[in-house]
């Protein structure tokens, strides 16, 4: 946890500082766009849900905690 003196601040990322109104609005984005994935084609599918794949390692990889790199 932070020293930060605002409760709501628990780290230094923007991840750590988003409200939950912010993060629901992030799962529905994210439903949208995985039922809009499910509707393609089998080949156009595999391809985007790649593309998902690819920008999730992304942000997990850039993140660390009190563990090391990436969590592990």
């Amino acid at each position: 946890m932070s020293d930060h003196p605002d409760a709501t601040v628990r780290g230094d990322t923007d991840l750590d500082v988003v409200d939950a109104a912010d993060r629901q609005e992030a799962r529905v984005a994210s439903a949208t766009r995985l039922a809009d994935i499910e509707s393609q084609p089998l080949a156009s599918r595999a391809q985007a849900f790649g593309g998902v794949h690819d920008e999730l390692r992304a942000v997990l990889e850039g993140m660390t905690d009190d563990i090391g790199q990436g969590g592990r």
